[in-house]
């Protein structure tokens, strides 16, 4: 509150209606949700509305051999020069990039819902399940997260920032794997997916990833990885 305060000045008086867009890119990027959370239980008033009042994240898998390529092989030979050092730290980034709706192999797997009258910044940081089933045989190279704002009301308005639906500023979070996966249609990816705050890098989040791709109950590969948003 104290930041609050400082900017905008001490307030006197409570309000029916906050409204901000607060979201950063992965959804919770920037933490400017802490700040709003605040916001809401100084100044609003009892029964008083949040815009918007919901949020849910999702993930989703992914095949893009040409962007993989493209990301990883080029330090191999630039400009005539190997520079594959480079490579082990680029897997470790958190990639805020357009993902194209032609790429999703699977279904898209909610894994955290937040109610913004009533969420706690300690909610912010958090480790989820989830589950993802493959809906062609392909090459997981990446999984994508993204999410969806609500605006409810009598007239209700939803933001997706799906690959599926049309770009926004906030486009999609792709978190590439150090070693693809081939995939057949009906394999089942279960895992957890973790964002931590990032204590070096402020306004950073810390994602980790890990699971296991499994086809008729037979565990394929499994997967550890952790990725800086910043």
């Amino acid at each position: 509150s104290s930041g609050i305060n400082a900017e905008y000045g001490p307030l006197d008086r409570k309000f029916d209606i906050l409204i901000s867009e607060w979201m950063g890119y992965g959804l919770l990027f920037e933490c400017m949700l802490d700040s709003i959370i605040i916001a809401r239980d100084k100044y609003l008033k009892p029964g008083g509305l949040v815009v918007p009042n919901r949020a849910s994240m999702f993930i989703t898998a992914v095949s893009d051999e040409a962007s993989y390529h493209k990301r990883f092989s080029y330090w191999n030979n630039v400009y005539g020069f190997k520079m594959s050092e480079m490579i082990p730290e680029l897997y470790s980034e958190a990639v805020v990039e357009v993902v194209g709706k032609d790429t999703v192999i699977s279904d898209h797997c909610g894994f955290k819902h937040l109610d913004l009258c009533t969420v706690k910044v300690s909610e912010l940081e958090f480790s989820r399940p989830f589950q993802l089933q493959m809906k062609s045989s392909s090459t997981l190279t990446s999984f994508v997260i993204h999410f969806r704002c609500f605006f409810d009301g009598d007239f209700s308005i939803v933001l997706d920032t799906s690959p599926e639906c049309p770009t926004t500023h906030w486009l999609q979070t792709s978190l590439y794997l150090k070693s693809p996966v081939e995939v057949a249609e009906g394999d089942i990816v279960t895992g957890t997916v973790s964002f931590n705050k990032n204590s070096d890098v402020k306004r950073g989040y810390i994602i980790k990833l890990e699971g296991m791709v499994k086809r008729e109950s037979t565990e394929i590969t499994k997967f550890d990885h952790q990725f800086y948003l910043h």
